[in-house]
């Protein structure tokens, strides 16, 4: 009896001897990250208006021809949970469920959305949010009726939380950040005719940097209580008006890079050789939306600072528009037809929970009205 209690000792001793160097591999390779130098400026030239005021907090956001305001409920939050309604249509001030009440049942969680020069809205829900595949929409914004819907097998973009569509509207460009720093980050491409989906460009510069990301309050963004730095790779893309650039924008980057349209489409080239054709258009924030205005800009949110950058590929000059205190997380933004900027507030830090668990609605009530707001910049 003495001798099985001896080993049993020994194999505790050894077995929480060995989990405290795994805690502390892993603290040292994925939690001990430098804070991010802040780059813009301290205060904006541009000013907000709170246009939208919620009791759930949005996601994503984009915007049509028309001017009409299309967003959803950030999926983090399981607004599903809370509220019938999760995407939505802002027209004159009114605020209406999209496409309708009836299609709301079938929404499961939508993350990304953008609208085509086909005049469709397209939206995704990634199959990271407890789902078994990855989905995504089209909508017709004129009948408001599907035009399009796919299933991805199992396995595949199953991180991609936002897309664009080529102008031409025959491919869907996803963006797929994967997990923190432990799986690489890709970019893919759909295409509607086949239809098949094709890595363009994976790790590398799409991955995330080791940076410690923190809150405009000051506060370290870690998770899993303190082990793991938040971070997050390719997550903003956005095609420049003409059609002739991809911007990609890693979340926990420190640089903004493009690519040809041209070279995305290429089969011919693998994600190798396609990662030689990226440039570095200069320095960014750590970042979650972006989108172009029509002088070619790149706008970018600021989720460390509370506001948006506007970054300049032919100078690398940064401008910071847009700087506040009471935005938490500037999250998906959007250019509107008169050169307005629109961008959402998800406020992720306050009710994202150690193990990204489903947040309980009195912690999400806690902090509302949450706000979508527009820029109007000369």
């Amino acid at each position: 009896m003495k001798t099985l209690k001896l080993v049993l000792a020994r194999f505790a001793v050894i077995l929480f001897a060995s989990l405290a160097v795994f805690i502390t591999v892993i603290k040292l390779l994925y939690g001990s990250g430098k804070t991010y130098p802040d780059i813009g400026q301290k205060t904006g030239v541009a000013r907000s208006e709170k246009l939208i005021g919620l009791d759930f907090p949005p996601g994503n956001i984009a915007v049509a021809a028309n001017g009409n305001v299309y967003f959803n409920y950030h999926p983090l939050a399981r607004p599903g949970r809370f509220s019938e309604n999760t995407v939505f249509e802002w027209i004159n001030g009114h605020v209406t469920p999209f496409p309708s009440p009836e299609m709301q049942k079938r929404f499961r969680g939508t993350f990304g959305m953008a609208i085509d020069k086909q005049n469709r809205i397209w939206l995704i829900e990634p199959a990271a949010l407890d789902f078994e595949k990855t989905r995504i929409w089209a909508f017709d914004l004129v009948t408001r009726q599907k035009v399009h819907y796919y299933e991805f097998p199992k396995g595949e973009a199953k991180y991609s939380q936002d897309l664009r569509i080529t102008p031409d509207g025959k491919h869907v460009l996803l963006a797929n950040p994967g997990v923190f720093r432990f799986t690489n980050s890709t970019l893919l491409v759909y295409s509607l005719k086949d239809p098949s989906l094709r890595t363009v460009l994976e790790g590398g510069k799409m991955n995330a940097e080791n940076w410690l990301m923190t809150t405009n309050k000051g506060k370290a963004y870690r998770v899993f209580f303190g082990l793991l730095n938040f971070a997050g790779g390719l997550d903003g893309i956005e095609i420049s008006q003409d059609g002739k650039w991809v911007y990609l924008a890693p979340m926990s980057g420190s640089r903004l890079y493009r690519i040809s349209l041209a070279s995305v489409l290429d089969e011919s080239l693998t994600p190798r050789e396609a990662s030689k054709q990226l440039e570095d258009t200069g320095a960014k924030p750590l970042s979650d939306g972006i989108t172009v205005d029509k002088n070619g800009n790149v706008i970018l949110t600021d989720v460390e600072h509370g506001g948006l950058i506007l970054a300049d590929p032919a100078t690398k000059k940064l401008t910071t528009l847009i700087r506040s205190g009471d935005i938490l997380w500037a999250d998906g933004v959007a250019t509107g037809p008169d050169g307005a900027l629109y961008f959402t507030d998800s406020y992720i830090p306050a009710y994202l929970g150690q193990f990204a668990a489903a947040p309980k609605k009195k912690v999400i009530t806690r902090h509302k009205p949450y706000f979508i707001y527009k820029v109007n910049v000369k």
